[in-house]
């Protein structure tokens, strides 16, 4: 098999790594396709790159996308799954009396989900979950 990395091991193109804000080392995958490119560009034309070589790094690349594609599903998928816990949650409130950090009481008529979080609608106004202290049968 060959070494799909060497293009990382070549002395000739230095990868800089992209660091974010908490120091986390990374490549993406338009770093990755620069690289490549780039490669292709400068190779010794009379020395050109292993067909077998090349084969493995467009596989590498391909399976890099493949992960960045199942890791914005599952993003996906767990944001539809956490709004879909709050609305069953609040669902679960409806008709009952809360009472607030405030010590109002109040009973729930309905529920939304705004900005990533679930509002309680209680008539008056709208309370967060954070506003809620307890809860009566």
């Amino acid at each position: 098999m060959a070494d799909v990395t060497s293009i990382f091991d070549n002395p000739l193109y230095t990868v800089q790594q992209k660091t974010t804000a908490t120091g986390n080392n990374q490549i993406d995958k338009e770093a990755f396709l620069k690289l490549l490119t780039a490669q292709l560009k400068y190779q010794d034309p009379l020395n050109p790159m292993d067909n077998t070589e090349f084969v493995g790094q467009l596989a590498m690349f391909s399976a890099l996308e493949q992960i960045i594609n199942i890791g914005d599903t599952l993003n996906s998928f767990v944001s539809t799954k956490t709004k879909g816990d709050a609305m069953l949650l609040g669902a679960s409130l409806i008709g009952k009396t809360i009472t607030t950090t405030s010590s109002e009481e109040f009973t729930v008529k309905g529920v939304s989900y705004q900005d990533g979080k679930l509002k309680v609608d209680v008539g008056s106004k709208t309370l967060t979950l954070d506003e809620i202290n307890g809860i009566k049968a």
